[in-house]
């Protein structure tokens, strides 16, 4: 058993069963015997199925809220905010699943093939395993989950290391309603992740973490070309221009920097402002952060809470003071106390800091990097392999559209915080931010394969 304690104050929070690598051809075993039914069942029933399941989760959020605010150090607002958008998500996916048909090829378009009738359908992979990580890992688990039972697969959600508890009972509230076996959610160290992604009989991996754990899973399945779902997050940028708001430039980057306290993927790390408004933009970053200060994430009025754990504290801290050695200043902020770290910011970036490059940071930083000119902006945006999200904030909007067109992103924001992602679009990153594009249809899609069956001579004729 695994003890897991509150972030803030160490109090006990509850206990998860650890398990071995011993465990996973049962677990496999289990997913695979759930398929031959869930797999083969009608659309309509699996939508009801997801349906009651978002139903039982929505009875269930106020009360999983505090723990998942108290474990994860997210504060009160965003946990419920995060509780809301996976029970929209699994009734989303249920209504996607009841809807969905077959499309009819153009056979047509080729001499011989005008008297055939070839169906396209999407049908199931079958064991999936769905990665979880720490910061969104409630919402993220119920979009990979209920997009792949949607689509006909079982699933088996690997919650994650530091925060498994209020997932943990999501994911058995959706499950309550479905066949056993159908959806799993299990505890264990990376030697057991690495396990379960490799094991035979898994057909995908859907992933969300860290560009290493990508590539670890991708080494470990390497063989087995086994289809790879991967988000390994993100060095977003934001650029500047000086015919930019820079009132709303401050608000719209706190509003996407401070989520999650600085610890999510999409989220601006990198501002690079032309050279002309950079020390008043800096002046103003500072003046609305210093009434901000990291405080228990259960209290109402809360805008930051601890991060993951004082390790994560500890590397940000380490960030900070290697780019300041580069040759930035640090115009706000002070150091980290345990897994509390205060607002940051960093001014005068050299664009060859490592922070500007592939290095993240996760944790709530803002280095202004200065520039002369939108040429030189772009380039710098674009020199990390990290290329998930970007934005760029100006009023000349056909600027800004040009702009936005050669940013070599998975996603890019004209005039709001880049941390955009409503479920509606292909969310996904280029090169090493990841593989594959996650949101409602897209997930399913990337969960599931096509087939043809064609039906030849059907109209008569030769």
């Amino acid at each position: 058993m695994r003890e897991i304690t509150a972030i803030a104050d160490a109090r006990r929070l509850g206990e998860v069963v650890e398990l071995g690598t011993e465990a996973v051809p049962g677990l496999v075993a289990h997913a695979q015997s759930a398929f031959t039914q869930w797999g083969c069942s009608a659309p309509h029933e699996r939508a009801d199925a997801l349906q009651a399941g978002a139903s039982q989760l929505a009875a269930l959020s106020a009360q999983l809220a505090p723990i998942h605010a108290a474990e994860s150090g997210k504060v009160i607002t965003q946990a419920r905010g995060e509780l809301a958008g996976a029970v929209r998500m699994v009734s989303r996916n249920a209504e996607l699943c009841r809807y969905a048909a077959a499309e009819v090829a153009p056979t047509g378009a080729f001499p011989g093939g005008e008297n055939d009738l070839t169906i396209v359908e999407r049908v199931p992979l079958g064991v999936v395993v769905a990665v979880i990580p720490f910061n969104f890992p409630v919402e993220l688990a119920m979009e990979k989950a209920a997009a792949a039972l949607a689509a006909g697969n079982t699933v088996i959600v690997k919650l994650p290391p530091q925060n498994p508890l209020a997932t943990r009972a999501a994911v058995d509230a959706v499950a309550a309603g479905l066949p056993e076996g159908a959806l799993q959610a299990v505890y264990g160290d990376n030697e057991f992740a690495a396990a379960l992604c490799a094991a035979p009989g898994v057909a995908a991996v859907s992933l969300t973490g860290s560009v290493g754990a990508g590539v670890a899973v991708a080494t470990a399945t390497a063989r087995l070309l086994r289809p790879l779902h991967l988000e390994l997050g993100g060095n977003g940028a934001a650029i500047v221009l000086p015919d930019a708001d820079l009132d709303y430039v401050v608000s719209e980057s706190l509003r996407g920097r401070l989520l999650m306290n600085g610890q999510a993927c999409a989220a601006t790390k990198r501002i690079i402002a032309h050279r002309s408004i950079a020390a008043e933009l800096t002046d103003r970053f500072a003046a609305a952060l210093s009434s901000v200060s990291p405080s228990d994430p259960l209290l109402e009025t809360a805008r930051l809470g601890p991060l993951i754990d004082a390790r994560a504290a500890a590397r940000v801290q380490a960030q900070v003071e290697a780019t300041i050695a580069a040759g930035a200043t640090r115009v706000l902020g002070g150091a980290a106390d345990g897994p509390w770290f205060a607002p940051t910011v960093l001014s005068a970036v050299p664009a060859s800091a490592p922070i500007i490059g592939d290095d993240e940071v996760f944790g709530p930083v803002f280095p202004i990097v200065e520039v002369d000119s939108a040429e030189e902006a772009l380039v710098v945006a674009n020199a990390t392999s990290l290329r998930l999200t970007a934005a760029v904030f100006s009023n000349d909007w056909p600027a800004a559209m040009q702009l936005a067109q050669r940013l070599d992103f998975g996603g890019v924001v004209v005039n709001g915080t880049n941390n955009y992602r409503p479920p509606i679009v292909p969310f996904g990153g280029v090169e090493l931010a990841g593989a594959g594009r996650e949101g409602l249809g897209y997930t399913m899609d990337e969960l599931s394969r096509t087939r043809f069956i064609a039906l030849r001579r059907l109209r008569g004729g030769q």
